[in-house]
């Protein structure tokens, strides 16, 4: 698989647990869609990360950086920059 269809493999993935785990509508979750217009509150974005460790088998760091993600692409980013670290260590 190359880089970017991997990248959007990983995209289209995280897409599907923000849905899952938040109740909205897939076709919502646009890279410039922003947490606060979709009204995703820091509980849910727990919810969110903790889904995406499970998916990913990565571990997501709760921290200031990943908690202040503004938009979906940013969540997205994060998380392929994860993947990839994790998959350059094995």
């Amino acid at each position: 698989m190359s880089t970017d269809a991997k990248e959007i493999d990983i995209a289209e993935q995280v897409r599907e647990v923000i849905a899952s785990e938040s109740r909205i509508d897939i076709e919502k979750l646009t890279p410039e869609a922003t947490l606060e217009d979709l009204e995703i509150e820091s509980i849910d974005m727990v919810e969110i990360l903790m889904g995406i460790e499970e998916k990913f088998d990565i571990y997501v760091p709760m921290n200031e950086e990943i908690m202040n993600n503004k938009c979906v692409g940013d969540v997205i980013r994060e998380v392929t920059r994860l993947v990839n670290e994790k998959q350059g260590a094995t």
